[in-house]
């Protein structure tokens, strides 16, 4: 395993695979690992791959501070400098998304295509509540059903509170019913570490602040971007408001609604998200080169029944 010392920490990555450059970025209590379920596998032989842990995930270090999407698209900056890579399509999920996003603004130059998969952006979508989608999977039906020192309905951030609740129940020893090995905590392997390590970081450091933080890129210097975007939400993902948002913004971009899919959707059907993504990254003619496209809207072929 390979380390950068960069901004005051330490980030841990790997590179594998063949070809031109493909940046992954995880989401929040994840890490590199969440690609290795399909989509890493599925593109390393058209691809050298660039996959790192967010700072305070995984193998790299946890600071002080330092957690706001902007600091890490510093952190993700730093990686590509020691990489030795100019430019490179990025693909990110969940806050990965916000931290990939935070660096194309700041970088345009260097992101030739930007992949968001689910992507919550807070200046566009601050809060996040139960009601924002009617949909509940099994899992979290019976996680609410059981919590009952939360009031769930009053959360404004389900998505942290629903995460933190899974890794104090794992460390309980609380056995679910239903079981989901794509929420991070709930598969009941293991020995827990990883929830002590995601609990620790949200009550000892300024992470859960950074991580709700709307000091992010205005809408105004997100609409600048000119690279080609693709947008990927799943049906019932409760972050599809930043995806609408994002939408209107980028009138360029290609949307795309997984049916049936939540949150999860790239780690448990990758094929699906391989569908989009192989002719979008196999895109060639540069933005600013383009005519002005019309955003591009479709459906993709779901997974599930």
């Amino acid at each position: 395993m390979a380390s950068l010392e960069t901004n005051g920490t330490r980030i841990a990555y790997q590179q594998f695979g063949e070809g031109p450059d493909l940046i992954f970025v995880h989401g929040l209590a994840a890490n590199r690992a969440f690609w290795f379920t399909g989509l890493a596998p599925l593109l390393r032989d058209h691809f050298r791959l660039t996959l790192y842990d967010l700072r305070g995930h995984g193998y790299s270090a946890t600071p002080e501070t330092g957690y706001s999407s902007s600091n890490q698209a510093d952190d993700l900056a730093a990686l590509l400098d020691h990489l030795g890579i100019d430019k490179a399509p990025i693909v990110a999920h969940s806050f990965g998304g916000a931290v990939a996003l935070e660096f194309a603004v700041k970088h345009p130059n260097r992101v030739t295509q930007l992949a968001l998969l689910d992507a919550k952006i807070n200046r566009l979508q601050p809060t996040l509540k139960l009601s924002d989608c009617a949909h509940l999977t099994p899992f979290e039906q019976e996680l609410v059903a059981e919590a009952t020192d939360i009031d769930w309905e009053a959360e404004d951030q389900i998505g942290l509170k629903f995460l933190e609740a899974v890794a104090e129940r794992r460390l309980a020893g609380i056995q679910t019913q239903v079981k989901n090995d794509f929420v991070p905590f709930a598969d009941q392997r293991g020995s827990g570490r990883d929830a002590k390590h995601w609990l620790k970081l949200l009550h000892e450091t300024t992470a859960k602040a950074e991580f709700l933080s709307t000091s992010g890129a205005s809408p105004e210097q997100i609409a600048e971007l000119t690279m080609p975007v693709l947008l990927m939400y799943g049906e019932y993902s409760r972050v599809r408001k930043s995806g609408d948002r994002l939408r209107e913004l980028l009138p360029h971009c290609t949307y795309e609604c997984v049916p049936n899919a939540g949150h999860f959707f790239p780690a448990r059907a990758p094929r699906v998200v391989l569908q989009s993504l192989k002719p979008f990254l196999g895109e060639s003619t540069p933005a600013d080169e383009a005519s002005s496209p019309a955003s591009h809207t479709r459906i993709a072929t779901s997974p599930f029944p």
